[in-house]
């Protein structure tokens, strides 16, 4: 795979807000580990007492460990997010309190919204953004200023600009944020419902064989040991007579009907094959369980009654098969013997239920 297909498939991944999240985590915890330790070296030369030096070390151990533990343990990501929270705001509690000699630490709390919300999202942002407001008001406007280490930096002007630059941060990154997310669910919606409608049938919503595809191969490379499918082929008796004495919308009304009847089965994967042939698949069935499931099939649809012709009835001719999912799993053979068996239903006088051998 190129770079260039690496960057594409990451780009698309971050409509989806959790992935979003996890590797805007990643990436912002690799950039304040690599700051901290370069930042950290002057303080060692210059600084006498080197308290900033070590609080920057141990800011880059903190963004190391939550950049490790989000890269490699997916199952606790909103975890890894409220730590790193944390630890955000206890640096920037401190930067606050020390400031630098000419207040120059300050200015990086301004970065606190902005890279709270990209990171975040909205509600987790707020998390962050909220309580580091509260700090400014107790550190810069209560009688903590007085014990502040470079109090002198701070006038009174300098820290009302800093107060209100800070708010108006804040929410320029929270609307920012909420455009973001409508924007990503708008998407999102978009394409979801473009891959529903490619990989389902227009007229009676089941899987097409697109969709069909995609449960086999998922089949295929999830496999375990003794693991079997199950495959029902389904034509419709005399289904062309249907369109021609009744119509093609009473036809249609017929094959969703039959599709309903099909996925009443909760365990059951429907897919219209094309035209008046249905395909049902079943994960790990045994036999004689498949042949009950066709043979109730058969029955419930042979038994309906369409409320717009009472005196119509259709019935199924099916032909079923059952093989072992393993690496010689061939989906085409499946369909071959389904549908070998299918005709040997038919030849019987149709309505008929017959296993493949």
């Amino acid at each position: 795979m190129s770079f260039k297909q690496i960057a594409n498939r990451v780009i698309n991944s971050l409509v989806d807000d959790d992935f979003r999240r996890a590797f805007s985590l990643m990436v912002l915890s690799f950039l304040l580990s690599i700051i901290s330790i370069i930042a950290c070296i002057p303080h060692f030369i210059d600084d006498t007492e080197k308290l900033m030096a070590y609080v920057l070390v141990g800011v880059h151990v903190f963004s190391s460990l939550v950049f490790f533990l989000t890269l490699f343990n997916r199952k606790n990501h909103s975890a890894y997010r409220y730590l790193f929270i944390t630890g955000v705001v206890a640096f920037f509690t401190y930067l606050s309190f020390d400031g630098g000699p000419y207040g120059f630490f300050y200015f990086w709390i301004l970065l606190v919204p902005a890279f709270s919300f990209i990171t975040f999202g909205i509600f987790e942002g707020l998390v962050c953004s909220i309580p580091m407001f509260i700090i400014i008001i107790v550190m810069f406007w209560t009688p903590l200023f007085n014990h502040l280490k470079y109090p002198e930096t701070l006038t009174n002007d300098f820290r009302l600009r800093l107060t209100l630059v800070y708010i108006v941060c804040t929410i320029l990154g929270f609307v920012a944020e909420l455009l973001r997310l409508a924007n990503a669910r708008r998407l999102k919606s978009i394409n979801e419902h473009y891959e529903f409608v490619s990989q389902h049938d227009s007229l009676t919503n089941v899987g097409n064989q697109n969709y069909l595809a995609k449960y086999l191969n998922e089949i295929y490379y999830n496999r375990a040991e003794n693991v079997s499918l199950g495959c029902l082929f389904i034509d419709v008796d005399g289904f062309k007579t249907v369109n021609d004495k009744y119509g093609h919308l009473f036809g249609n009304t017929v094959l969703i009907k039959i599709a309903e009847i099909l996925s009443s089965d909760r365990n059951a994967f429907v897919c219209r094959w094309g035209g008046d042939e249905f395909v049902v698949c079943f994960k790990n069935i045994e036999e004689d369980h498949l042949i009950r499931i066709a043979e109730k099939y058969r029955a419930d649809i042979s038994a309906y009654v369409f409320e717009e012709k009472p005196n119509f009835h259709i019935t199924i001719s099916v032909g079923a098969v059952l093989i072992p999912v393993d690496n010689s799993f061939n989906f085409n053979h499946v369909l071959e013997l389904a549908d070998s068996a299918n005709r040997r239903a038919k030849n019987k006088g149709k309505d008929n239920v017959s296993l493949a051998k």
